[in-house]
């Protein structure tokens, strides 16, 4: 009906109460992602460190709105935070950590051990030889053991192994592994049981966690420790996914092969290539790979109506299995806030613009983030 069909003493009685014909649900537009998604599992984005050195940085406010929890995208790595004996930057850690707390949102650590950016020196003595097993193992417990005395319970999740598994299932031959030898995660584990806080969640955390060989060998790793009494709170699946691969299927399987540990699951860095990378080749030298017309369709950012609603579909069959398995879920994190923000800006391409995210580059919201939205509205 019409407002103006409506008897002229309606008319008033709806200017003075406020009558309307619209549902009071609150519109998907103005509901957030953590308040949509508040009794299914915490929803969180990466920050970077331009977030915390620029004055009003768009992206930190809009993580502050939008997201119940953050996870700090490289400032807690080894090389950034100690990149030489006695030197440490814990600037950009700081604020990282006292955000949490002013703003009540849940801090992820990320990360403890990693094979990648991690500088040489830790693997070596003041000769410049390799490390023993147990003077590694001994600076490794010093790094858990400054993280636990300087952050305590303000960090909340630690992502305490990172990527330490291949393709294939075999154990990543690092300097971790090299030194300490293929105890090397459950060594890792111990020292963060022993040393971070007791409230903290511990996490193991890769990629490619759908591929059958790291598959299997993280479900036997976890059973593993499970029967030796060793301490891991949850798997961490990071979710740089495509258009098409991994499909719903191959997803659902993953998550419930994963849930039937016990553990608790994390989608840790979730972002979608919407341009993909398949013809790329896996062995290809990404440093040498450039954006072209071919390969880069979209360089002034603007994308076709039919390409958003796609990119909205594989978003929306996506969480649909997030919602699905919800139960076993404590939290997806999308790896950046905006476009703007991800690293598929520049991998495997240089100088590509991607739309991998929620958020466009100047924060306005997507077809696929009112749609992820309207799945729990």
């Amino acid at each position: 009906m019409k407002l103006s069909s409506l008897p002229i003493f309606a008319l008033v009685i709806c200017s003075l109460f406020s009558c309307s014909e619209k549902s009071t649900e609150q519109p998907v537009s103005t509901v957030t992602l953590k308040e949509a998604y508040a009794d299914k599992f915490l929803v969180g984005a990466t920050l970077g460190a331009s977030m915390f050195t620029t004055a009003n940085h768009p992206s930190l406010a809009l993580a502050k709105e939008n997201f119940s929890a953050v996870t700090l995208d490289n400032d807690m790595k080894w090389e950034r935070i100690n990149p030489l004996p006695g030197k440490f930057n814990f600037e950009i850690a700081d604020q990282f950590a006292q955000l949490g707390v002013d703003e009540n949102i849940t801090t992820v650590g990320h990360v403890l051990f990693w094979h990648s950016q991690t500088p040489d020196w830790v693997f070596k003595d003041d000769e410049g030889n390799l490390l023993t097993r147990d003077a590694l193992l001994e600076r490794m417990r010093e790094r858990a053991k400054m993280f636990a005395t300087r952050y305590g319970s303000r960090v909340k999740i630690w992502d305490v192994v990172n990527e330490a598994i291949e393709d294939d299932g075999t154990l990543r031959k690092s300097l971790y592994n090299k030194i300490i030898g293929d105890d090397f995660i459950e060594q890792a584990f111990i020292i963060a049981d022993q040393e971070m806080p007791k409230d903290a969640t511990l996490i193991y955390n890769d990629y490619g966690m759908d591929r059958i060989g790291r598959r299997d060998t993280v479900l036997a790793m976890v059973k593993e420790f499970q029967q030796k009494g060793v301490r891991i709170d949850g798997i961490g699946l990071q979710g740089h996914w495509g258009m098409i691969n991994p499909s719903v299927e191959i997803i659902d399987t993953t998550l419930t092969l994963y849930a039937a540990t016990g553990l608790r699951l994390h989608i840790t860095e979730l972002d979608v290539d919407f341009l993909g990378r398949d013809n790329f080749g896996a062995n290809v030298d990404i440093t040498k790979l450039k954006a072209t017309p071919e390969n880069n369709p979209y360089p002034d950012g603007n994308v076709r109506p039919e390409a958003e609603a796609k990119f909205a579909k594989r978003y929306t069959e996506i969480f649909q299995q997030f919602i699905k398995h919800h139960d076993s879920i404590d939290r997806v994190t999308f790896w950046g806030v905006t476009d703007g923000d991800s690293w598929l800006n520049s991998w495997p391409l240089e100088g590509r613009t991607n739309f991998p995210l929620l958020f466009k580059r100047d924060g306005s919201t997507k077809q696929a983030h009112d749609d992820v939205i309207a799945l729990v509205k």
